[in-house]
């Protein structure tokens, strides 16, 4: 591990260079704990130790005890986490046969006419003496109940997805007679109740594959799309969805596909609008659940009002959000002004200053933290426009990590142009800059908080809370966008009832998840995996930067 000009750290390959981008570098290490990080690559096992036997006594690290099972006939080699191993290195776990004195035995009793009676018996003997592994096939009858469920969305199953399925009418009333539904609790049934593994849609995306290569034998592109043209021609034409697929002969031998689907009511629109209820403004609370690594949106009434750590001395200890000046200035600053106004207690973290006195960007100093990929996604859109010191420079104000000459960095960002002078607009007020006119606009419309929350030292936040938070909003994106599949620019009522759905799944795949082991995905989405690909993510930047 080395340390740039910056003093942030990072890991490079000895043998990249300025002329050979294919070796490891990584950068952006300084939110982790780079004591553990540079006594693992330094190979100093009493730190490692140290660090590791901490970790332990708060309940998680590569030290706490495994118990992690699956079925004999299961194709995963490796535990999907780390494990401390003999020799101190950490390594995903190899998964052995375990070999136990399980006296366990089952005895199936199947009737020689099932359609006269339905019912099997099971019998077990003797208690398991291990916890049961999670289902890795599902049995080919209900596999056949699966399709034939599917067979009844005609031929809206071409774009048939385990998110889709469950908006058809005809698929839900089809498993809700399947399985003998009676509402309990007035909750919709979900495929996991015809069978556990069901919860994991890569698993049902699969057998929806399987039924696509039966059904569409002319495949699902242009010439499975021919096909229901054909089909569709032969309906009433109000009735008609496919009106053309056609291929016609340009200039210079080369052709052009044309498919044309309309309905007799069709209008042209234009929408740039991704809000699920359309006309409505949501506003949700979400978390991200370690435990099943998944993003879930909060439901449970607490009947409490909303209460910040730094003033009730409870409650939200910080936010992360993105730089939208509403957001922070108009809406949480101005908001924990006006929830202080008659405190005349001290600041817990300025105490020469009471909590009345506080302003808003006084406030936000107390809890508000940038997204860093918001924050990088900004500044990467000026990489074209700065050289690459200032590039750099602009980017390591995003630290935990003290800058050892935080005003020789302001002043290369300041003499980088006038791009990179103006986003140095919203620190001016914690740094002395000289001001120039191109700056006293940007002053104006600028935001203050900007710089303490994305530069600890700047910020009022402890740093052990600044370190523990997540980096990015990427939990909350992504549980938007999962929303967002299931449909966009809806009534509010159709929002709100397939709102519903997507919860209901949600808090199902976490039962099942709890009970039985089977994830919504076979890549959960551990720390490894999450910075597998932001790694992956960062090489694909290197290798397509004009500037690198």
């Amino acid at each position: 591990m080395q340390l740039d000009a910056y003093s942030q750290p990072f890991v490079r390959c000895k043998l990249r260079s300025h002329t050979c981008h294919t070796h490891l570098f990584i950068w952006n290490l300084q939110e982790y704990n780079t004591r553990y990080l540079r006594a693992l690559l330094d190979n100093d096992n009493d730190i490692i130790l140290e660090c590791e036997q901490l970790a332990k006594s708060q309940g998680y690290g590569p030290l706490l005890l495994c118990t992690y099972v699956t079925s004999p006939s299961s194709q995963r080699q490796v535990y999907p986490h780390l494990h401390c191993q003999a020799d101190s290195k950490l390594k995903q776990g190899v998964l052995q046969k375990w070999t136990h004195n399980c006296t366990a035995k089952f005895n199936i009793y199947v009737p020689h006419d099932l359609i006269a009676c339905l019912h099997m018996v099971v019998l077990c003997s003797n208690p398991h003496l291990h916890p049961p592994p999670a289902p890795i096939k599902t049995p080919t009858p209900l596999v056949d109940i699966f399709h034939e469920l599917l067979l009844l969305m005609k031929w809206k199953l071409a774009d048939a997805t385990p998110h889709q399925i469950y908006l058809d009418k005809v698929f839900i009333q089809g498993l809700h007679e399947v399985l003998g539904w009676d509402f309990p609790d007035g909750c919709n049934a979900t495929l996991q109740d015809l069978h556990p593994l069901l919860a994991n849609l890569n698993h049902v995306q699969r057998l929806i594959n399987v039924l696509w290569s039966v059904k569409y034998l002319s495949g699902m592109g242009f010439e499975g799309a021919r096909l229901l043209a054909e089909e569709h021609a032969k309906l009433p034409l109000e009735q008609c969805y496919v009106r053309c697929v056609e291929t016609h002969n340009i200039e210079r031998g080369a052709t052009l596909k044309l498919v044309i689907c309309m309905t007799p009511s069709t209008r042209l629109s234009i929408n740039t609008s991704f809000k699920h209820a359309q006309g409505w403004q949501e506003f949700e609370i979400e978390l991200w659940n370690i435990e099943h690594q998944q993003s879930v949106i909060t439901s449970a009434d607490t009947r409490l009002p909303v209460l910040f750590n730094h003033i009730h001395g409870c409650g939200l200890e910080t936010v992360i959000a993105d730089s939208h000046k509403g957001q922070g200035i108009a809406g949480l600053g101005m908001y924990c002004a006006q929830l202080s106004r008659s405190i005349t207690t001290p600041c817990p973290y300025e105490s020469q200053h009471c909590l009345c006195d506080l302003g808003p960007y006084d406030h936000l100093r107390q809890f508000y933290w940038l997204c860093v990929a918001h924050y990088k996604k900004n500044v990467y859109g000026l990489h074209t426009h700065v050289l690459d010191k200032v590039y750099a420079a602009m980017l390591s104000l995003a630290t935990s990590e003290p800058h050892p000459d935080i005003q020789k960095t302001l002043d290369i960002i300041r003499n980088g142009g006038p791009k990179a002078a103006g986003e140095l607009s919203s620190i001016k007020h914690f740094v002395k800059i000289d001001t120039s006119p191109a700056w006293l606009k940007d002053k104006l419309e600028g935001m203050k908080f900007t710089f303490p929350a994305i530069y600890q030292p700047a910020s009022l936040i402890p740093l052990a809370f600044w370190k523990a938070l997540p980096a990015t909003t990427n939990g909350n994106e992504q549980s938007h966008h999962n929303a967002y599949r299931k449909g966009i620019h809806l009534t509010l009522l159709a929002g709100l009832m397939k709102g519903m759905r997507y919860d209901q799944g949600a808090t199902n795949s976490m039962d099942v998840h709890t009970t039985i082991g089977v994830s919504t995905r076979d890549q959960g989405a551990t720390y490894i995996q999450c910075a597998k690909q932001c790694i992956m993510q960062q090489s694909k930047n290197l290798y397509y930067s004009p500037k690198h």
